[in-house]
């Protein structure tokens, strides 16, 4: 019996009945530790959570329920396809750029500021799932959104765990590589060194800034960089 089982740990794929879960879960582990909702001063909100919602619906994310069938941790995963053009004319049509204007002319401050951040950290680490496809010449991949364990959650080793659970049900369901965009220095760990992910390109905070010279990012606490990385499942 391995340590997951003998804590009465389980894993699953998350159904959308689950939801509210996942949300409350991540409010109150993961977002107010996120470097960029930080920063940004980005709160959880309604556009957050049917985002989850949508990504729980594709059957491909993972969590971790205790004994009382509480979940302690989860796994959000999208699977991409090549041939998706809908989901590429959608990711055109609410670009972080055009997102961030609409935020300006409505005086959206903090939209404007996410979705500017967001922009120009993925041009720098080159974070593009399109762009992968012809690199690698595959055609699904599991687009990672983020790795979340409950500050109550004892089980050491229950994040990696998680990753590894999710690159299962990727393979499983076809995807060839998993492809992540990490901000943070645990997940990081996680990806990085114990599940020897390749890292592509990284940027540190403290030499992120924009063209004034200004640090995009002001709040990152002990979060020092961000990679985007990929794994051949």
């Amino acid at each position: 019996m391995d340590v997951f089982a003998e804590a009465g740990i389980k894993f699953s794929i998350i159904t959308p009945d689950r939801s509210e879960e996942v949300c409350q879960l991540l409010g109150d582990n993961f977002f107010p530790d996120e470097p960029i909702f930080r920063s940004c001063g980005l709160k959880q909100n309604s556009f957050v959570d049917w985002y989850i919602s949508e990504a729980i619906k594709g059957g491909a994310s993972v969590m971790a329920t205790d004994t009382t069938g509480k979940i302690v941790g989860v796994r959000l995963n999208e699977v991409v396809q090549r041939n998706s053009w809908s989901r590429r004319i959608m990711e055109k049509c609410l670009s972080p750029n055009l997102l961030a204007t609409i935020g300006k002319i409505f005086r959206k401050p903090v939209l404007q500021k996410t979705c500017e951040v967001y922009s120009a950290l993925s041009r720098q680490i080159q974070f593009d799932v399109w762009a992968l496809f012809e690199r690698l010449d595959c055609q699904k991949v599991l687009h990672d959104i983020c790795v979340c364990t409950s500050r109550e959650n004892r089980v050491k080793g229950l994040g990696t765990e998680l990753v590894k659970q999710g690159e299962a049900v990727g393979r499983e369901r076809g995807c060839e590589y998993s492809y992540n965009m990490v901000t943070g220095l645990y997940s990081g760990k996680i990806f990085r060194e114990k599940c020897n992910y390749i890292v592509d390109y990284e940027v540190f905070y403290a030499q992120f800034v924009d063209k004034n010279g200004n640090l995009y990012l002001n709040d990152t606490r002990e979060h020092l960089s961000c990679f985007s990385c990929y794994k051949k499942l």
